[in-house]
């Protein structure tokens, strides 16, 4: 079992709930964060109370911040974390006290058609619940000044304690530092499913990967790990260099390089391609850059209202299929497994991700490293050691 961290200071339990702790609540959107006290109910049914010890930034926080869609608030955001299980609600058999823990936001509901499926992150129960700032098995558990508080993505993991559903904490076996299986919890997943499950990347194939990012490294990871022949593309040239020492191509998507690629994509493109970047551009690149009867994987969220041009005549003539690929598709519960045994074993090098890191209380200045696309992916430090 790895070895779990103190409880934070400002962190105060007792027998009797509520649970006393700090967050980064949200209060409006395109304003900072703010560090706050605030409260947790007990765990119900099918629930656990974890202590969070590290959570990656992910860009679709920073957008939810910036009110790129429509949220309740306040909220205390945060969807990409590495836990260890305080307490277990009624029901809860599966997980015990003291667990490391990466939380995943697809618990499901566990009883629909695509939850039977391996599919809960298509589950219309939970997503209603993620839409209203819930949890899939209640009410938000959060508290603060002046009234409730919204839980983002299931989750909130932006503070130091969360309650959860326990389908959302999936274990971890010894070994993997909590940086990293935080991220496996958003970045890793959602980029290594696009290519294993929506694509079924085979040996062989040629690639594109538009946008560096924590997916996009992800996905280019896994991509190589599958025998492919992969190629980044990303405006930071820092983004670049960290992919071509991992052997694979790069390329400018603003150079004369890519726009050649894109003239000659009908006879000579990629087999697929992977988007990460949730922008119009991006997403025609990705298309434009596949050959006739490629496939083009669409992982990066764009804003609200934000319409994207597509060609149907040319998605037609050439027979190309563009595929919504979200949360890796398969079950977590299957996923975050497969992705711990193949970094344990070292084929997935996922400490390349990690490019910076805060504390809790520097989560502004985490945000605004990944508004400006500084690095792969930072990392908060939750817990006062740090690590599992």
């Amino acid at each position: 079992m790895a070895v779990i961290p103190p409880p934070a200071q400002d962190v105060k339990i007792s027998s009797s709930m509520p649970i006393e702790t700090t967050a980064a609540v949200l209060r409006a959107f395109g304003r900072p964060l703010s560090l706050e006290p605030v409260t947790l109910r007990d765990p119900g049914p099918g629930e656990v109370l974890v202590r969070m010890v590290a959570a990656g930034v992910c860009h679709s926080d920073v957008g939810q911040a910036d009110g790129e869609w429509g949220f309740p608030l306040p909220a205390v955001l945060g969807h990409e974390g590495a836990a260890v299980v305080e307490a277990l609600g009624p029901g809860v058999e599966m997980l015990e006290t003291g667990q490391a823990v990466v939380l995943s936001l697809a618990p499901g509901c566990g009883a629909c058609p695509h939850c039977i499926a391996a599919r809960p992150i298509r589950c219309q129960r939970a997503l209603t619940a993620m839409t209203n700032g819930e949890l899939v098995t209640g009410a938000s558990p959060l508290r603060g000044a002046g009234g409730p508080i919204a839980a983002y993505s299931l989750l909130a993991c932006f503070a130091g304690h969360a309650v959860v559903a326990a389908r959302s904490a999936v274990p971890l076996p010894p070994g993997v530092p909590a940086e990293i299986a935080a991220l496996i919890g958003c970045a890793v997943i959602t980029g290594f499913g696009a290519v294993v499950e929506t694509l079924d990347v085979a040996a062989g194939t040629r690639g594109a990967v538009i946008g560096l990012g924590g997916v996009g490294m992800s996905a280019l990871q896994a991509a190589l790990v599958c025998g492919a022949e992969v190629t980044g593309f990303d405006l930071q040239s820092e983004r670049r260099g960290r992919v071509e020492a991992l052997g694979a191509g790069t390329i400018d998507p603003g150079s004369d390089q890519a726009r050649k690629l894109v003239r000659v994509a009908p006879n000579e493109g990629f087999d697929w391609s992977i988007v990460t970047v949730g922008s119009a551009s991006a997403m025609r690149m990705g298309i434009d850059l596949t050959r006739p009867g490629g496939k083009i994987a669409v992982v990066g969220l764009m804003p609200e209202n934000v319409p994207v041009p597509v060609d149907f005549l040319d998605l037609v003539t050439y027979e190309k299929a563009i595929l919504g690929s979200a949360y890796g598709s398969l079950s977590p519960e299957v996923m975050i497994p497969r992705i711990v045994n193949l970094y344990l074993r070292g084929a997935l090098p996922l400490g390349e991700l990690v490019s910076a890191r805060f504390n809790l209380d520097q989560i502004n200045e985490a945000f605004a490293a990944s508004r400006e696309a500084r690095g792969i992916r930072a990392v908060l430090d939750i817990s006062s050691a740090g690590a599992f």
